[in-house]
């Protein structure tokens, strides 16, 4: 897997500034569209560098929401980020790869346009701003997704039987398939080493794991 993190809206702001870059969006719409333009056409280039080696997937990072809904609305991120996504995702299809987006956030009022788009799978499916549960079923064959388990509270404050609980409860979800289980996000310090170990033994514990791992 090849990953290109803050590969788009992300990489922007951080070149311009998180609020400058959404005043350019209301008053210098054409030099987003050319600044965007310019980083995919950049991130086209190091994905064709690196179909140069047996890789099955590229990887995108860009973070577009927050706690509840879009940093920049939808209708925004139809007019600029959309369009510049449609065209490196295309190059990454046209390879015959498989692409996987990781977005932070309430974005799942995007995930028709992501599929649309060539998305195969989405991380980091976090529980505390969108349904795991409804979602896995809605767009199981559609989209895979690939997180779930909470780390904003189940790991860090939940005990070891509570998040062995909730691992059982995605492991059993995701069984039908399109679901790769683990922590929605990067585990912090502030997690007990008992819970890390926790759901670590719940994924070994899968029927077939320890065959497939000896």
């Amino acid at each position: 897997m090849f990953y290109l993190g803050f590969s788009l809206f992300e990489r922007a702001w951080t070149l311009r500034g998180m609020e400058h870059l959404l005043f350019d969006f209301v008053d210098h719409p054409e030099f987003v569209h050319e600044l965007l333009s310019a980083i995919v056409d950049y991130n086209i280039a190091q994905v064709r560098a690196a179909l140069q080696y047996d890789i099955d997937a590229v990887y995108f990072g860009d973070d577009w929401g927050q706690q509840h809904g879009l940093i920049m609305g939808k209708p925004w991120w139809e007019v600029f980020i959309k369009p510049q996504l449609k065209r490196m995702y295309s190059f990454v299809r046209a390879a015959g790869k498989f692409q996987m987006i990781h977005s932070c956030g309430d974005v799942d009022e995007l995930f028709d346009d992501l599929v649309a788009l060539g998305v195969n799978c989405f991380n980091p499916f976090q529980p505390e701003v969108m349904d795991t549960t409804a979602l896995l079923k809605k767009y199981r064959g559609r989209l895979a997704f690939h997180g779930g388990l909470s780390t904003q509270k189940v790991l860090p404050y939940c005990t070891e039987p509570e998040v062995r609980r909730e691992s059982r409860r995605l492991l059993e979800l995701g069984a039908a398939g399109g679901y790769i289980f683990s922590p929605a996000h990067s585990v912090e310090g502030d997690v007990p080493l008992e819970n890390i170990l926790a759901f670590i033994a719940e994924a070994q514990a899968q029927p077939g794991w320890l065959a497939q791992h000896r």
